[in-house]
């Protein structure tokens, strides 16, 4: 499976390459605006709407956002940077139960170890 390795804050997380249409730098961008305190961004004339994996005090110090698309449905992901795509067994990612959730919508569906390190997978069909 190839992921994309992201981080943000202290997070490090993995999404399918294969859901990410594009990475977005928002200051290169000039047909991008993300209005105060919006959960929507105006880019090339369509409203798209952002996901967070960590509240509002990430929208401030977001580097890039990932365009993630899955059958129709779009959203970005603000992340502080994208490091590589790696290939990845999905043997070797152990799913997260179910009950360690508050909510039934989750924003993860696994783990794995990337150098010693635990990154989660995100679940992109809860987050859109």
């Amino acid at each position: 499976m190839k992921l994309l390795l992201v981080n943000l804050g202290r997070g490090r997380y993995a999404v399918a390459a294969d859901v990410v249409a594009r990475i977005l730098d928002p200051a290169t961008e000039i047909d991008f605006h993300l209005e105060n305190r919006s959960r929507e961004v105006t880019y090339r004339g369509s409203r798209i709407r952002v996901a967070s994996l960590h509240g509002e005090q990430q929208m401030a110090r977001v580097c890039v956002y990932l365009v993630l698309e899955v059958r129709g449905r779009r959203a970005l992901l603000p992340v502080d940077d994208a490091e590589a795509i790696r290939d990845v067994p999905a043997a070797a990612i152990a799913p997260l139960p179910p009950f360690i959730f508050a909510r039934q919508e989750r924003s993860f569906r696994g783990v794995f170890s990337d150098r010693g390190e635990a990154r989660l997978v995100l679940d992109v069909e809860n987050i859109l």
